[in-house]
């Protein structure tokens, strides 16, 4: 007699390989969009260079626009860095600026892309959800809003000139006295509600 065995459940397979191309996907995305912009951005360099069909980028993502919105939303994200003590906030967040081994690759993707209409207006909108209003929000008052403008400004005016755009006194980005500067002015900004 025979007896056949229930079939194993295709779904977790399916599951794993869905997430592991769309993550391959947004890895492809996030280079390709922060070294070539969005508009030199083709679905099929993404797709080639994640090793897959480029009919996939529709499928999890809908369109090209779609992807860079994905891959913006899975780099910017602050909110963890808010969970840390809040009086080493600037030696917190100037370590991870400084130790990040992409550090431009957001500020990079969005620079590169603000000649396209949509993924102008994508970066833009992404920065304020996910970095300005939580900031904002764990700022709290007096004007939590614009404190994390200026914190954003600090940081992305360090990271232009230190990375995009260097200029020679931040060869050495670890230098001592340039750490201790950006992490004074970065604790300053948020100790100026603590009275």
């Amino acid at each position: 007699m025979y007896i056949s065995r229930p079939a194993k459940p295709q779904t977790s397979t399916r599951q794993r390989d869905a997430e592991r191309t769309r993550a391959a996907l947004l890895s492809a995305a996030r280079t390709l969009f922060s070294t070539r912009g969005f508009a030199n951005t083709g679905v099929r360099d993404v797709a080639e260079l994640a090793g897959v069909n480029s009919s996939l980028v529709g499928r999890y993502f809908g369109s090209k626009q779609g992807l860079f919105r994905a891959t913006l939303e899975q780099v910017i994200n602050i909110s963890p860095a808010l969970l840390g003590d809040r009086r080493r906030f600037g030696a917190d967040m100037v370590a991870a600026l400084l130790d990040a081994q992409d550090a431009p690759g957001p500020l990079a993707m969005m620079i590169l892309s603000a000649a396209d209409p949509e993924a102008h207006a994508a970066s833009v909108e992404i920065l304020q959800l996910q970095v300005i209003a939580p900031l904002a929000k764990w700022l709290g008052p007096p004007d939590g809003e614009g404190r994390a403008a200026r914190l954003n400004i600090l940081w992305t005016g360090f990271l232009t000139n230190w990375k995009l755009l260097p200029i020679q006194p931040l060869a050495k980005a670890h230098h001592s006295s340039t750490r201790r500067w950006m992490e004074a002015a970065t604790q300053a900004i948020v100790d100026e509600g603590e009275t």
